[in-house]
């Protein structure tokens, strides 16, 4: 018995990323986030005229966790 036209044997169900892909957007994501950070950064020193960085107050860690 073949399947109605239009319509596949089985549901397109969303894929699970291999770590390997899942390490290559986890990369490109971190990559992004670390260049807005820098913008943000260089923003920041041009608009107050200190070279300090500002102090980070949004609570987050570098831990992993």
């Amino acid at each position: 018995m073949t399947p109605p036209q239009g319509s596949s044997p089985r549901p397109p169900r969303p894929r699970s990323a291999s770590p390997a892909e899942r390490s290559v957007e986890f990369a490109e994501a971190q990559r992004k986030l670390k260049e807005e950070a820098a913008e943000r950064r260089l923003q920041a020193s041009q608009s107050t005229g200190d070279a300090q960085p500002p102090k980070r107050t949004d609570g987050q860690s570098k831990g992993r966790g």
